[in-house]
C-alpha cells in the first residue's frame, strides 16, 4: 500500500518522520548541556531540545490536545534594547500553534536563570517591537510550571499516541462509561485480557479529553484515579 492509497492515514501506513525545522540545531553535548531529539506524533516530525527542561516542556505540549503544531527553534526575532543602537537577536525555544489558531512563542528557562539572563525583558521588548506576524503572544516558562510528574505523564501519553488503536479505545471507553465514580487505572487495565493495550487505549482517551485524570500534578502510578468525562 502506498501513502496515497492510505489517504494520509498514518495509523495504517508508516511515513518516515521529517527532520526538525529549527533555525538552529542543538549543539553537541557537553558536561554542562544536553541535546535531545524527540518525535512528535502530531506532525510526524522530530523536535530538537537543548536541555532536559525543554524536553519535558515539549512532551507536555505534545500531550495537549489543543496543540496542533510545534516548531522548535523558530526564526530569531530582532529587538532593540533602550539606549543601544544595534539590534540584538533572540531565538524562542518553541512556537506553538493551537487549535483556536492562536500562536504562542515560548522561552524555556530554569527559574534561577530568568533574572540573570534578563529573559523577561527580552520577551517584553520582542512583544512590543517584532512579535507581530510571528506570534500572538510570548511567554517565559520555567521549571516552576514544568513539573517532572507532569512531564512523566505527558511522556506516557505521547508514547501511547504512537500506538493508538481505535477499536481498543472504543472498548475501553465503553467499559469506562459503565462507571460513574472514579476508578483506578490499574482496575481498568485489569478488566481486560491484555493490560498493555488497555493502558495504551486509556492514555489515548485521556489525551482525547474523554477520560479525566483526577490529579494531573502526580504521576499516573502515584495517583491512578480517573473518570469518564460526561458531556
Amino acid at each position: 500500500m502506498t501513502y496515497a492509497e492510505a489517504a494520509g492515514r498514518t495509523d495504517v501506513m508508516w511515513l518516515r518522520p521529517s527532520a526538525s525545522t529549527g533555525s538552529r540545531q542543538p549543539t553537541p553535548r557537553t558536561k554542562g548541556s544536553v541535546r535531545v531529539w524527540v518525535y512528535d506524533p502530531g506532525t510526524n516530525r522530530e523536535l530538537g531540545c537543548e536541555s532536559m527542561l525543554e524536553f519535558r516542556f515539549a512532551l507536555m505540549l505534545m500531550a495537549d490536545p489543543e496543540v496542533v503544531c510545534i516548531e522548535d527553534q523558530p526564526k530569531a526575532r530582532k529587538y532593540l534594547v533602550p539606549g543601544e543602537s544595534k539590534r540584538r537577536k533572540h531565538t524562542f525555544d518553541f512556537l506553538v500553534t493551537y487549535r483556536s489558531g492562536k500562536k504562542i512563542a515560548f522561552a524555556v528557562k530554569p527559574a534561577e536563570q530568568v533574572e540573570e539572563e534578563g529573559i523577561e525583558l527580552i520577551v517584553d521588548l520582542i512583544t512590543v517591537q517584532s512579535l507581530a506576524g510571528f506570534a500572538d503572544e510570548a511567554f517565559v516558562v520555567t521549571d516552576e510550571l514544568i513539573l517532572p510528574e507532569m512531564a512523566e505523564n505527558a511522556e506516557d501519553i505521547v508514547e501511547a499516541r504512537k500506538s493508538r488503536n481505535a477499536a481498543d479505545c472504543r472498548a475501553v471507553l465503553e467499559f469506562m462509561q459503565q462507571h460513574f465514580e472514579p476508578i483506578s487505572m490499574h482496575d481498568v487495565c485489569n478488566a481486560f485480557q491484555d493490560r498493555g493495550w488497555a493502558r495504551c487505549a486509556l492514555l489515548n482517551l485521556i489525551y482525547d479529553g474523554l477520560v479525566e485524570h483526577l490529579d494531573p500534578t502526580q504521576t499516573f502510578d502515584e495517583a491512578p484515579l480517573v473518570r469518564t468525562v460526561f458531556n
